[in-house]
């Protein structure tokens, strides 16, 4: 015969696990849905190329994370990301999807960011879905300054920001363009040559004299890294001029 104590605990231990079943049975498909937009999100990241055929498979997922008013960071994230793919898919495309995909986008951004407002990406991305939405203004330029802010020295972060402040570096605001070009020397100076010369030879050549100008604060070493291989490949560097600002600072 039971003892009343003995009952009631054998009771609460057996609501315990009634309440621990529901919860996975609630929580199960959360997961689920979770580790396959992961593992795309990781690949896009990676610059892996993503069709729009590998994605369809996660079209219910993206709209159950959509239709969630909760907040799940790491869900949010992936979904947001999974979304700039189809928006760029979209745009090299020239689909008639475009305008509805960025609109996705937007929206999978601001949730995120409302979730996790400190993600530095998304702040970049959302600077660039508002420009390619409704042209470039002066606001949208806080956004910039959110990324720059809040991840000054994420290294792949920096790489695609450095790359789109240098294409649109004439229309930037001072400070933005200020900002840019330091960005450029801690690249260098971090000893990310690859990425810095890709930069270079790419959207920073005609800013070439400017940049090479912001390397005065690097160490040499690191900027005749970049000037030897830069020659290497043809393009020509003056490599004193960093060095004689230095020098004159020093003075």
């Amino acid at each position: 015969m039971f003892l009343p104590g003995a009952v009631l605990l054998r009771t609460c231990i057996a609501l315990i696990a009634l309440s621990a079943v529901a919860w996975g049975i609630r929580c199960l498909p959360v997961f689920q849905d979770q580790s396959r937009l992961e593992a795309a999100k990781d690949l896009i990241l990676r610059n892996v190329k993503v069709s729009d055929a590998d994605l369809d498979a996660l079209a219910p997922l993206l709209q159950r994370a959509s239709d969630r008013i909760d907040c799940v960071p790491v869900v949010d994230r992936s979904v947001a990301i999974i979304r700039l793919r189809l928006a760029e898919n979209a745009l090299s495309s020239a689909t008639d999807t475009l305008d509805r995909r960025l609109s996705e986008l937007d929206q999978a951004i601001r949730k995120s960011l409302g979730c996790a407002p400190t993600d530095s990406y998304l702040w970049l991305v959302l600077f660039w879905v508002r420009n390619n939405r409704e042209g470039l203004r002066d606001d949208h330029y806080d956004l910039l300054r959110m990324s720059y802010r809040l991840g000054p020295n994420e290294g792949w972060i920096a790489v695609k920001r450095n790359a789109m402040a240098l294409a649109m570096f004439e229309g930037l605001p001072p400070d933005l363009a200020d900002a840019a070009i330091a960005e450029f020397a801690r690249l260098v100076k971090s000893e990310l040559y690859t990425e810095a010369i890709d930069l270079l030879k790419g959207p920073g050549w005609r800013l070439r004299d400017r940049l090479m100008a912001g390397l005065a604060g690097v160490p040499e070493r690191n900027v005749g890294i970049l000037v030897k291989a830069m020659s290497d490949i043809g393009y020509d560097l003056d490599s004193r001029a960093p060095v004689e600002r230095r020098n004159r600072r020093r003075i």
